[in-house]
């Protein structure tokens, strides 16, 4: 037995290396591999992943470019935290611009670990990662911190909410004035019996009256201090919700009827809030807290220029205003008039909640629109319609039309339009999350800026030229995985990025002493790799010998040993940088071969990169498996005929005492 398992232990790893590995491809050094159907349609599971010899414990998605242009790779990272079902490993993340990994860690937690709103945010002039971590087991919203992270990936500040309250993790939005806007969530006492009757005679009907509040505030990030605060029951009326109570309502179960998920504050220092589930974007006054004006939902003041188009959005997520020149090109604002103000707004229109989608259109969507207001309004105009409706279970245009019929404003002074529409071409629908972010074009260009849209609960992200069509579109996840939550990301961004590392470059060698494979997780400077060899481990560079250098390929590089390595026992890996300098905290640790340097055997580590397997290719693994089974049977019966004389081979018999018996006999 142990004859045949020496035997068949190379055959059997051979195996497992073509079935499941293999090696970068060079064409995709500076194009993302071609598009693959296995991965879309779930042969490989919902959440096809990458592994890497020197880093065991990280995972990154493979991700499938279904279209992918040039303009892409910008210089920029996509950074983003999948989650879900299917994730082992949740936490923030970064690719670059061919979907390979550049960094990734999963920050351990009681709630595990799962990251949101992951991006790059400027404070006091340094640059840093800001995500949220806490207890997301509150569906919909959580109680935690947020976290700021240095160009080496150390925790240098933890920003929570002021007065007693947790941070949400909607948003956290750092100002030039170095303070930061955060969401939050607070159960408190309401009157919600126009909702719904309550039945004292029940259990789940006790401690009746009770909402989720939603608040937003402005902090100090240095000292914690409260510098703003407002609370949606103060200023808003509980009936514009579009979202049913259900069996709600009590303080186990409090009503979700606002549900604030982006806050953005402008150069006049008012505030636009996005609420999902009153279907508006409200803009508030930075003073007084009192509402400006609502676009969209039960108290909208706009005339929909755009036969209904602008207002028919639901559901949404991530409302911005923009600069009024944002887009040179594709867009000329009207001409001014005195006393009005013209502004664009970029907002994801999820047109879901939930897996219903009885508001909206078929397929979410960015949208970039244009609103006129009086720069000083009279009064906060509405077209406010407070009978409550309750939420239908399928699709239905009536329900939309009727809709915009009802909330359409009809005060000229109020208008808005579309400008563009972002629609990935599939179409995606997405019940919940989601991101819209301007990209601007290289310095010193006059073209228009690019616009990236991630689809949240569905792990998907598109660029999109200004004028609306797709430059690249990318799955991180099997299409198969849409609406069930096994992956998906709260938002996805694209920033500059400089990442420096203290810990030194991971390296690890092949157990057939042939391949060397080193990564550096978050480095960004890396362009080239020197492997080196030493006859002793010595912290002399005068021991120390170049072999051979190679440029750097995506996260994990593996360098092939060269015959001149010799029987060198020693061997390190250098970083060096653009100019060929060698980068600080660079080296590697150091490889010992050993005595026996140069003669392992078996190969167990390969570079590993999941992908799709061609049936012949099985076939003569099979093929070459059982024709080794077959040598070792042949010639253990030859052998066996051989030792005791007899001229012809019989089939394999243990021996009992002096004489053998047929297995089956036995």
């Amino acid at each position: 037995m142990n004859t045949a398992l020496l035997f068949l232990w190379p055959l059997a790893t051979w195996l497992r290396t073509a079935l499941a590995y293999d090696t970068p491809d060079s064409a995709s050094l500076t194009t993302p591999p071609q598009y693959n159907a296995a991965y879309d349609n779930g042969t490989f599971g919902y959440y096809p992943v990458r592994t890497y010899v020197t880093a065991e414990d990280l995972h990154s998605p493979q991700v499938n470019f279904l279209e992918w242009d040039a303009q892409c790779d910008d210089g920029l990272y996509y950074f983003f935290a999948p989650r879900g079902w299917s994730v082992p490993d949740p936490g923030p993340m970064i690719l670059d611009s061919r979907g390979e990994l550049v960094w990734a860690k999963h920050f351990d937690n009681n709630s595990g670990g799962e990251a949101y709103d992951f991006m790059v945010q400027t404070y006091q002039g340094q640059e840093y990662l800001t995500f949220w971590l806490g207890d997301d087991r509150v569906r919909g919203h959580g109680s935690g911190h947020y976290y700021m992270l240095n160009s080496s990936y150390d925790i240098v500040h933890r920003v929570g909410a002021a007065n007693g309250l947790s941070a949400d993790l909607h948003e956290f939005l750092i100002t030039p004035q170095g303070t930061a806007l955060m969401t939050m969530y607070e159960i408190v006492a309401h009157d919600v019996t126009s909702f719904r009757e309550f039945d004292p005679d029940l259990p789940e009907d006790q401690n009746p009256n009770f909402i989720w509040d939603c608040l937003f505030q402005e902090v100090d990030v240095a000292t914690g201090d409260l510098v703003f605060e407002w609370r949606a029951s103060d200023h808003m009326e509980l009936h514009d919700t579009y979202h049913g109570i259900g069996p709600g309502g009590t303080q186990d179960d409090p009503f979700d009827w606002f549900h604030i998920n982006s806050v953005d504050k402008d150069e006049l220092g008012n505030f636009l809030v996005s609420a999902r589930y009153m279907h508006s974007l409200t803009y508030i006054d930075g003073k007084t807290g009192d509402v400006i004006w609502t676009l969209g939902g039960k108290s909208n003041a706009f005339m929909d220029l755009s036969d209904g188009f602008s207002l028919n959005f639901a559901w949404q997520h991530d409302a911005r205003f923009i600069p009024i020149d944002t887009f040179p090109n594709m867009y000329r604002a009207p001409p001014e008039r005195a006393g009005y103000t013209t502004r664009l707004v970029t907002f994801f229109d999820n047109a879901a909640e939930d897996q219903h989608y009885d508001h909206g259109l078929t397929y979410s969507r960015g949208l970039l629109l244009e609103i006129t207001y009086p720069t000083t309004p009279p009064a906060v105009p509405t077209t406010t319609n407070h009978d409550h409706q309750r939420r239908q279970e399928s699709y239905d245009p009536a329900i939309n039309a009727a809709k915009i019929a009802e909330i359409n404003g009809t005060n000229p002074d109020y208008t808005v339009r579309v400008v563009q529409s972002y629609e990935n071409p599939l179409p995606v629908r997405s019940s919940s999350q989601g991101s819209m972010q301007i990209l601007p074009p290289p310095p010193g260009s006059s073209d228009d800026p690019t616009v990236l849209i991630g689809y949240g609960l569905n792990a998907v992200f598109t660029v999109f030229a200004a004028n609306g069509s797709v430059l690249c579109d990318a799955h991180y996840g099997a299409n198969t995985s849409w609406e069930r939550g096994d992956i998906q990301s709260y938002r996805v961004y694209k920033f500059p990025w400089s990442g420096a590392p203290r810990q030194p470059p991971s390296v690890d060698i092949s157990d057939d002493d042939v391949e060397v494979y080193i990564s550096w997780n978050g480095a960004t400077e890396v362009t080239d790799w020197i492997l080196q060899c030493a006859e002793e481990d010595s912290e002399s560079e005068q021991a120390w010998a170049d072999v051979v250098r190679v440029g750097k390929e995506g996260f994990e590089t593996v360098i092939q040993l060269p015959e001149d390595v010799g029987e060198s026992r020693f061997l390190r890996v250098i970083a060096l940088g653009d100019t060929g300098r060698r980068l600080q905290h660079g080296v590697s640790e150091t490889i010992d071969r050993g005595s026996m340097a140069g003669s392992s055997f078996f190969p167990l580590k390969v570079a590993s990169s999941v992908r799709q397997v061609t049936p012949l290719r099985v076939f003569l693994v099979l093929v070459s498996m059982l024709s080794g089974m077959f040598v070792l049977y042949e010639g253990y019966r030859r052998y066996l005929s051989w030792s005791f004389g007899r001229p012809g081979g019989r089939s394999l018999r243990w021996r009992q005492g002096k004489a053998y018996r047929m297995l089956g006999e036995a």
